[in-house]
């Protein structure tokens, strides 16, 4: 057998196996969710199986990496330095960055080619990696990391994958918009969008028939179809009522018309929220404390107003929750939520027992609001509380530090 051409072949093919490794890695684990498609079966079974991919992945470049510098400076009679030195010049550009940069270019092409051979090593590798998996859960656990499943990905991270799609125009900006919406109802609590029971209109039994119909007058002209019925006090929940049906035909009794409610708890997902409600077929639930209480009230038209923003009829005056008045200076309504003050604003509130900008006004005053009251809201922002209703903050003056009042 002719050994003339080993010194060549040999660190030839061990370059190619480390580029293999390299591109598929790039490949695989940047793949955009809207191009898996293109990819393949095979590209989704393998992304499936991400932990025991990537140990395959690192296991297969380390030994040929290992097994390239090993024999290189025995196949060539050179210098050890320049050897060594042209070694590593090859693995950073024809083992690392060449094809790292191929992948990127066409990631859905190199997965596709990288997929079979990869699906092969992963299963040979199975019960080395199973091994390599509890060593790491151990490591990650003695660094107080009980949880080593795959990890829940950043809402900010993923809103801007999913923007970085539109620009690419795998979707339409709208529907980047709207999705990075509906990832995000996976992180809320039912208490970031219900109606506080403060706010909530509700039939009493023990009112009487004149306050009873004022309050379905106010529901009508709301365009509530619902009322939630209590007796006596708003933490004893009997039911649901129709409106129109109370309007319409007022002969039969109020007690006679109210239907089962749905009672979800405050501090529920929103998601998990939903299945309840579609299981159940109802539009609306009472939120409970955890006293079991009533929190406030959620319509399945809160958590549509949170996907596409607030719905309105034509003519109905749009309220917007930042008034300018004066320069430098803004007016925000106390029930403005947290979420919605740090998109407007900018800053990163987190929120800590409150929901609303009023209750973080009222945890830096520590006491209840006056008008004129002024505090710190971080970032150099002060809040001046400019209206209290029934020892609430209503709406709050905003202005930077040192802005004079106009």
């Amino acid at each position: 057998m002719n050994t003339e051409w080993l010194p060549i072949l040999i660190p030839l093919g061990l370059l190619c196996l480390s580029a293999f490794f390299s591109g598929a890695e790039t490949a695989l684990f940047n793949m955009e969710p809207s191009r898996l498609q293109e990819a393949g079966v095979r590209v989704k079974r393998l992304l499936d199986r991400p932990r025991d991919l990537l140990v395959t992945i690192l296991l297969g470049n380390l030994f040929v990496n290992v097994l390239f510098f090993a024999l290189v400076p025995h196949l060539f009679e050179a210098d050890e330095l320049l050897t060594g030195a042209g070694a590593l010049l090859a693995i950073l550009v024809l083992g690392e960055i060449l094809p790292k940069t191929l992948a990127l270019r066409s990631g859905p092409r190199v997965a596709r080619l990288a997929a079979p051979p990869l699906g092969l090593m992963v299963s040979l590798v199975a019960p080395i990696g199973g091994g390599i998996h509890r060593l790491l859960d151990g490591f990650l656990r003695a660094f107080g990391q009980d949880e080593v499943a795959e990890q829940r990905i950043d809402v900010h991270h993923l809103d801007q994958a999913l923007q970085r799609s539109a620009k690419k125009g795998h979707i339409a900006p709208g529907e980047a918009d709207l999705l990075a919406e509906i990832v995000e109802l996976g992180h809320l609590r039912v208490r970031e969008i219900m109606t506080p029971r403060v706010d909530a209109l509700m039939l009493d039994l023990e009112d009487t028939e004149a306050e009873r119909l004022a309050v379905l007058m106010e529901a009508a002209r709301l365009l509530q179809s619902w009322l939630p019925v209590v007796r006596g006090d708003v933490d004893q929940v009997v039911g649901v009522v129709r409106v129109r049906e109370l309007l319409v035909d007022p002969s039969r009794t109020i007690e006679s018309r109210v239907m089962p409610i749905c009672f979800v708890p405050e501090v529920a997902g929103v998601l998990p929220m939903l299945a309840t409600m579609r299981e159940r077929r109802v539009a609306q639930a009472i939120v409970v404390d955890e006293w079991g209480g009533t929190a406030g009230v959620v319509t399945l038209e809160l958590l549509f107003e949170e996907l596409f923003g607030e719905l309105r009829v034509e003519g109905e005056e749009v309220e917007r929750p930042v008034i300018p008045i004066g320069e430098g200076r803004f007016r925000v309504s106390g029930d403005l939520s947290i979420r919605d003050w740090n998109d407007l604003l900018g800053v990163e509130v987190v929120p800590n027992a409150f929901e609303t900008v009023g209750g973080l006004v009222l945890a830096a005053l520590d006491r209840l609001p006056r008008v004129g009251d002024r505090a710190e809201l971080g970032g150099g922002l002060v809040g001046e509380v400019s209206e209290v209703r029934r020892r609430r903050v209503w709406t709050v003056d905003l202005y930077l530090a040192g802005v004079p009042k106009a």
